[in-house]
């Protein structure tokens, strides 16, 4: 089934005030997949062309020419993205009648509200989720809401409120599907549990609430009294658990009972770009999901002991045991010896019990364009696809949960007593951690960095950076980033940077290495607002300084607004070739921002200058309420009265634009 792909409008009033509707065209998906699979391809020969240029050209006007095509291929690579974007109305289509019709087999009402369908995120994402978000709302209805009766007995409105909520978080997107029915039973859980030998007594004594809350992801447990047809068959959480994971997401339970229950599933926005830890084992680099990653340590980490039991490896870290395996064992790889310290990841599994992977190092973080493995290698049960990341060699993505079975890793270990501790602490000091990037200044100190803002790290030629008056700015992708720490000089020919992201801007942050991923106090143990630091934390013993996000991103150069006080050059007729492919790149080339197509009226600014060629442009300035410059295809004006410019009139061009602009 092919979506309609919708050219950008333009706003232009027809005879009658009767606005022309948008154009779209239908495509088949085979197409948009291959326009996305070759935009990557164009992505990694731009990245291998830009090492080239830099290794053996210093020709400025080069230079040039390959930032104007690194800016191109950019958009290119944005604009097919929307291609594949869908709204989340499809995904909540069926929803209001399956509410209706299970309401009425069961005898309960229920008061649905769906809210978010405005949401857009990849169409295979939506095909992904379809599955799980059904199995769930299913579930509250049969499972969760009461009957009329036991409503009222219990104090609540007769019928049911279902809530289901999509939003978008960053590179994610957020479902919470909410209801105030009964909520989970765990003590009934734990009963099915030790009734099929899967929990001991003693075990059960020491599970706290969140343990206990837990096993309703164990395959075959239900809460469920009996078999209906519309669940408790066995075939549930654990089922929709796996689902969720394998498409780098993740699902948590917020359970009050008697109350209701909250189901919270965090996907990514796109299946086809994730971001991903780049891992070395025996050799060969793999890639794995960070969604998957709990933390990060080196094997010679105080914190961390790595001991055998019975031929099999326990890793302990911070008195709780993990389960763990080599990269290299399961995969059935030499393992050479190494001088430095291997590193020690813990992993989310489907069962909900994490388990810890050596590998030999974990090289770089970054952004990774996802794409199908063949068949052969996908029956391993150990990958989820390959990647090709910016090197252009590609590398395989490993699967968390194919990892720990192929291991054979118990789903169970019999340490709840060391993590109730841990978790009891936690608790009474009400402490709420993050996950924070270690790494060690290029003057030596080590600091710590929230993990959310940093969209990649990557190794940048010492060359890209250089300083304009007090800033320092680098070259990536053919635009200039800031640098936020200033720093522009720097005594090797390759820098480790950090790429930091607030939604809006962009920086960058040299580092002279990255140490590992831990978990930090969302509040420092040391408040000490100063500078760019907000206080020092205290991890595995050491007092680290934590560097404050504010701080760092208002310090930046404002040179987004600068580029604002000129205004846009809105390009009208988007779909005009000589537009996109003569003036487009013109103007981009004089340093001006260029939008294909109108915004909202609502979006458009004063300063803002109109282009068009075949669309009347006093009709244009009398919608949109902003100037505009006509551009005529003829050396020749019409008459006195022709206020239009020749297209190929540079000179003119350019002074009409910068006239407008002020």
């Amino acid at each position: 089934h092919a979506p309609a792909v919708t050219a950008a409008p333009v706003a232009v009033a027809r005879q009658g005030g009767v606005h022309a509707g948008p154009r779209t065209i239908r495509l088949p998906l085979s197409l948009i997949d291959q326009l996305m699979n070759g935009v990557s391809d164009m992505v990694l020969a731009r990245n291998e062309l830009s090492r080239k240029l830099r290794e053996r050209s210093a020709d400025p006007e080069l230079d040039n020419v390959f930032e104007r095509l690194s800016t191109c291929v950019a958009d290119m690579r944005d604009v097919i993205s929307k291609t594949r974007m869908q709204r989340v109305d499809r995904l909540f289509a069926a929803i209001p009648r399956m509410v209706r019709d299970l309401g009425r087999e069961l005898g309960k009402r229920i008061d649905l509200t769906l809210e978010g369908g405005d949401v857009e995120m990849d169409r295979e994402m939506v095909e992904m989720v379809v599955d799980p978000l059904t199995h769930i709302v299913r579930n509250s209805i049969d499972h969760g809401i009461e009957t009329p009766e036991r409503r009222v007995a219990a104090g609540k409105p007769e019928a049911g409120r279902l809530r289901v909520e999509a939003r978008q978080s960053g590179n994610q997107i957020v479902i919470a599907i909410s209801d105030d029915g009964a909520g989970i039973d765990t003590a009934r859980l734990v009963e099915k549990a030790m009734a099929g030998g899967r929990l001991t007594p003693d075990a059960a004594a020491r599970m706290t609430e969140q343990d206990k809350l837990d096993l309703i992801f164990q395959a075959g447990l239900s809460t469920a009294q009996q078999v209906t047809a519309v669940s408790g068959r066995g075939v549930g959480m654990d089922v929709v658990r796996a689902n969720v994971e394998r498409i780098g997401g993740v699902i948590a339970l917020e359970n009050q009972p008697g109350q209701g229950l909250s189901i919270t599933l965090r996907v990514p926005l796109t299946l086809t770009i994730i971001p991903g830890l780049i891992v070395r084992a025996g050799g060969q680099h793999f890639a794995i999901p960070r969604a998957a990653v709990v933390e990060i340590l080196h094997d010679n980490n105080d914190m961390l002991k790595i001991s055998e039991v019975a031929g099999a490896k326990i890793a302990t870290i911070r008195a709780v045991r993990h389960s763990m395996i080599d990269l290299e064992d399961v995969l059935s790889m030499d393992k050479p010896a190494q001088p430095g310290p291997r590193a020690i990841m813990v992993m989310r599994s489907a069962t909900g019990v994490p388990f810890a992977l050596g590998v030999a190092a974990v090289d770089n973080h970054e952004e990774l364009v996802i794409r199908p493995a063949s068949p052969l290698v996908m029956a391993s049960g150990v990958y989820a696809g390959m990647t090709l990341p910016d090197n252009g060699r590609p590398m395989l993505l490993l699967d968390a949960a194919g990892l720990a079975n192929a291991a054979r890793l118990p789903t169970i270990v019999d340490d709840q007593a060391a993590r109730q501790q841990e978790e009891q602490a936690d608790a009474a000091t009400s402490v709420e951690m993050v996950a924070a990037l270690r790494f060690e200044e290029i003057s030596g100190e080590r600091r710590l960095l929230k993990l959310s803002l940093i969209e990649r790290v990557e190794d940048i030629d010492a060359s890209r950076f250089g300083r304009s008056g007090s800033h320092a700015f680098v070259r990536l992708d053919g635009r200039l980033v800031p640098v936020v720490n200033g720093r522009a000089e720097f005594d090797r020919d390759r820098i480790c940077a950090l790429r930091l992201r607030d939604d809006q801007r962009e920086a960058c942050y040299p580092v002279a290495a990255v140490l590992d991923i831990v978990q930090m106090p969302l509040v420092p143990d040391m408040v000490a607002m100063h500078g760019v630091l907000s206080g020092v934390s205290v991890i595995e013993g050491e007092h680290l300084e934590v560097l404050n996000p504010f701080a760092l991103f208002a310090a930046l150069p404002e040179e987004r607004v600068a580029e604002r006080q000129r205004g846009r050059c809105l390009l009208v007729d988007s779909e005009d070739g000589w537009t996109r492919e003569i003036l487009a790149p013109l103007l981009r080339q004089a340093g001006h921002e260029v939008m294909l197509g109108l915004p909202s009226e609502a979006a458009v600014d004063a300063r803002d200058v109109i282009l068009c060629s075949g669309t009347d442009a006093a009709q244009v300035a009398e919608i949109i309420g902003c100037r505009v410059v006509q551009l005529r295809a003829s050396p020749r004006a019409a008459g006195p009265q022709d206020g239009s410019i020749y297209r190929y009139d540079q000179d003119a061009l350019m002074a009409a634009i910068g006239g407008r602009q002020g």
